[in-house]
């Protein structure tokens, strides 16, 4: 693999695990940015970029606000391209002011935005989603991971709700975060490179390696935060590489 001149990198799982840094994460992300650019992706739906800048920065990760791309940012962007005003937000209150700009309506939304509200789903919510789109809303989901990783368990993700709302109404959601080709494109853009001369690591076999690898990307697995081997084995994906964490990533 020729050398990079960009790196997209996933933050949970490749440089922290339950908000800590994982052992050589803050070393190794300070040194390559003297040597290429670097881009964090994430698919947290729970800070904004300010907050997870704050968190990176507490733990001396060199890195600023214009670094970092996440899935809300992303929603709204595409909420502009569609030209939907009034929306319902499924999110945690901790995002509501990246979508200030919009009205709020949870009655008639033109478009539903889910994202991570932990344990607070049930069948009410769902079918009050379910209602909305049948009658004409757009689904906009934040991403739709099936898992993640919390105090050393698999946890499920969004991903569930996502997939049952389209399910249900037989209506196909606008994912925004990883692993849809308009959100590494915005990376790309962001990068000003092109995809052969970018790489990403990740945790995730699907969101982070065979999202990149479909825009053009090489794909790098680390085997910290929720990699789990049997997924992999069962996914029919192949990364580029795989190495045991972040730190052992080499641009040589």
């Amino acid at each position: 693999m020729n050398r990079p001149k960009g790196i997209l990198i996933d933050i949970d799982g490749v440089l922290l695990q339950d908000g800590s840094p994982i052992h050589g994460s803050i070393n190794k992300l300070n040194t390559l940015k003297e040597h290429c650019k670097i881009r964090l992706l994430t698919n947290t739906t729970t800070q904004t970029v300010s907050a997870i800048h704050l968190q990176l920065t507490s733990h001396g990760f060199l890195v600023e606000e214009k670094d970092i791309i996440n899935a809300p940012l992303a929603a709204v962007s595409a909420l502009k391209q569609l030209g939907l005003h009034r929306i319902h937000p499924i999110v945690d209150k901790r995002i509501l002011s990246d979508f200030s700009e919009f009205e709020q309506d949870v009655h008639t939304p033109e478009a539903i935005i889910i994202g991570d509200i932990g344990d607070t789903w049930d069948y009410a919510l769902l079918n009050t989603l379910f209602t909305q789109v049948m009658e004409g809303a757009t689904i906009i989901a934040l991403h739709k991971g099936k898992y993640w990783k919390k105090e050393g368990k698999l946890q499920l993700d969004i991903g569930l709700f996502v997939a049952g709302l389209e399910y249900a109404t037989g209506k196909e959601a606008l994912v925004t975060g990883k692993p849809s080709g308009p959100f590494f494109d915005a990376a790309l853009q962001s990068l000003d490179l092109p995809a052969e001369e970018v790489v990403m690591i990740g945790d995730d076999i699907e969101n982070d390696v065979e999202g990149a690898q479909k825009v053009g990307i090489k794909g790098i697995l680390v085997q910290t935060g929720k990699y789990n081997q049997d997924f992999v084995e069962r996914s029919n994906i192949t990364p580029h590489k795989i190495i045991k964490s972040f730190n052992n990533f080499s641009l040589f």
